[in-house]
């Protein structure tokens, strides 16, 4: 059977296991009027586990399934916290991988079975990220203790390019200066994020000026927003690293795990 034949059956399969009761909703299209735009999606309704928690799976089937993807799972619950809801939709994605190229979906619904919530993996909830930039810095070596002083342990990186200045007069009292810094730092909650950034902001001597004299520094936020409870973190807890990046691809492949698209909630 080629693949619509295949959900074809799926679905048949799934409505014969639900009838007599009100567990499953078919949301359409039809498999044979569906587009990779508007697929076929369901909803079934399952209490899972011994405490029987009320939860809602959305399932979504595209059009490579079962072949060569597997099904989209999204579970709501009234009672659930997000946090709840990824865990177990990462648990149904586990459950579809292990069967690849079959039809899956009843089997991981049964995986909810004897789902227990306090075992599930939720991450760290509650996490923030605040990302900034400093175009130029004109004493690094100030700058750098600074910015660990400010972030208190949590984790901390900064991505810069150097200056080239022997001849520039611009950078007489500079000490390995620096352009285009970019700061990431990951605090435990949003307070610990607001307090970190006004010391950035209000710290007197994050750098020198051009007279060689304590300064702030003028920068611009990037992003500022609370992480996904599983996103990876710039570093573990305690950890201070800089790293030079020479052209936009290299800051690119540097951040871009670490900007909002790719890891806020």
């Amino acid at each position: 059977m080629n693949n619509r034949e295949e959900r074809v059956a799926e679905l048949k399969a799934l409505r014969r296991e639900y009838k007599g009761t009100n567990n499953f909703e078919f949301l359409g299209p039809k498999v044979p009027e569906a587009t990779r735009e508007n697929p076929t999606r369901m909803k079934i309704h399952k209490k899972a586990g011994p405490d029987e928690v009320a939860l809602t799976v959305i399932v979504e089937l595209p059009e490579e399934y079962p072949s060569d993807a597997s099904p989209i799972f999204k579970v709501e619950g009234e009672s659930l916290e997000i946090a709840h809801t990824d865990a177990i939709r990462e648990l149904l994605d586990e459950q579809a991988s292990y069967m690849p190229g079959m039809a899956c979906i009843s089997t991981s619904i049964m995986a909810l079975d004897d789902l227990d919530l306090s075992t599930l993996d939720l991450g760290e909830p509650g996490r923030c990220r605040s990302i900034f930039k400093v175009d130029v810095v004109n004493n690094s070596k100030q700058f750098t203790k600074s910015l660990k002083l400010a972030a208190s342990g949590n984790p901390c990186v900064y991505y810069y390019r150097t200056i080239e200045c022997q001849n520039n007069a611009k950078f007489s009292f500079a000490v390995d200066p620096w352009r285009a810094v970019y700061c990431i730092c990951d605090t435990p909650d949003k307070k610990a994020a607001v307090e970190y950034m006004k010391t950035i902001r209000t710290d007197g001597a994050m750098d020198m000026d051009m007279l060689g004299k304590p300064g702030r520094i003028q920068l611009t936020v990037i992003e500022e927003f609370e992480m996904a409870p599983k996103a990876k973190s710039v570093g573990e807890e305690g950890s201070f690293n800089g790293v030079e990046y020479r052209t936009n691809d290299d800051l690119d492949g540097l951040m871009n795990p670490f900007l909002a698209v790719s890891a806020s909630v």
